[in-house]
C-alpha cells in the first residue's frame, strides 16, 4: 500500500502485542500522522467483502441462469451460423453463374474482374463472421463463471477473517491500494466495482439480483486489467 498524502510506501510494525501501519514518511513531513490497526484494517476489508460478496444459495441461483443463458445463447448461434451458411452457399453459386456468363462473353473481362471481387469479399466477409459465431460467441461465459464462484469466495474469505488471503483476493481484483486519515481504498475491477456500487445504493447484503448477470459480461473487461 501507498499513502495517499505523500505517495510514500505503508509499513507495518508491531506495538503491544499488535500490528500497526503507518507512512513511512521517506520523502518529508506528511499529512498521515496516525497509525492504523491491523483489526481496524481488516475490518474495513471485510465490510469491502461484504458488498462483493454472494451466499452459496445465490451464487447457485446465479450460476443457474448462465446456464440458461448459455443453452439460449447456443441455439441463438447456431441458426445464425446455419443462415450465414446458406448465404455462403449462394454466394459460391452467384460466383459460378457468374463464371458461365463469362465464359458466354456475355460480360467483359474487366465486369466480370469486378463483379467477380465483390462476390469474393462479400463471401470472406461471411467465412469471418461464421468463425466469429463458432469460436468466439460464448467466450464471455467462462471467465463470468469464474466471476460468480469468486463472489462466493469473497463471502468465504469474509467469514473466516484469514488475513493473508483476504489480501492476496483483494490484489487479484484490484490495484492501487492506499491508505488516507486511517482509511483503506482501493481501484477495484470494473465488475466488481458495480457490484460495490449496487450493493452500496441498496445497503443490503448482495442478494439474487437479475442485474448481476450484466455484470458478469463485464468479467472478461476485467481480466484485461493488469494487477499493480
Amino acid at each position: 500500500m501507498k499513502c495517499k498524502n505523500c505517495g510514500c510506501s505503508i509499513t507495518g510494525e508491531r506495538q503491544k502485542g499488535h500490528n500497526y501501519y503507518r507512512c513511512t514518511k521517506k520523502k518529508g513531513v506528511c499529512q498521515e500522522k496516525h497509525y492504523l490497526r491491523e483489526e481496524n484494517l481488516v475490518e474495513q476489508m471485510k465490510s469491502y467483502l461484504q458488498k462483493v460478496s454472494l451466499s452459496s444459495q445465490d451464487t447457485e441461483k446465479v450460476l443457474f441462469e448462465l446456464e440458461k443463458e448459455e443453452i439460449q445463447a447456443k441455439e441463438q448461434a447456431k441458426t445464425t451460423v446455419q443462415n450465414l451458411k446458406v448465404k455462403l452457399e449462394e454466394i459460391t453459386k452467384q460466383l459460378e453463374k457468374l463464371l458461365d456468363v463469362y465464359l458466354s462473353e456475355v460480360i467483359t473481362t474487366e465486369e466480370y474482374t469486378s463483379r467477380k471481387q465483390k462476390l469474393i469479399d462479400i463471401k470472406l466477409e461471411i467465412s469471418e463472421e461464421i468463425k466469429d459465431f463458432e469460436q468466439k460467441g460464448l467466450s464471455w461465459l467462462e471467465p463470468a463463471r469464474e466471476f460468480i464462484l469468486n463472489l462466493k469466495k469473497a463471502e468465504e474469505i469474509k467469514n473466516s477473517g484469514d488475513y493473508p488471503e483476504i489480501l492476496t483476493f483483494l490484489k487479484n481484483i484490484g490495484s492501487n491500494h492506499y491508505l488516507q486519515n486511517r482509511k483503506w481504498h482501493f481501484e477495484a475491477k470494473i465488475p466488481y466495482q458495480q457490484i460495490a456500487e449496487r450493493s452500496e445504493a441498496n445497503h443490503n447484503n448482495l442478494t439474487f439480483p437479475m442485474w448481476c448477470l450484466y455484470c458478469t459480461k463485464l468479467a472478461p473487461i476485467s481480466k484485461t486489467n493488469d494487477v499493480a
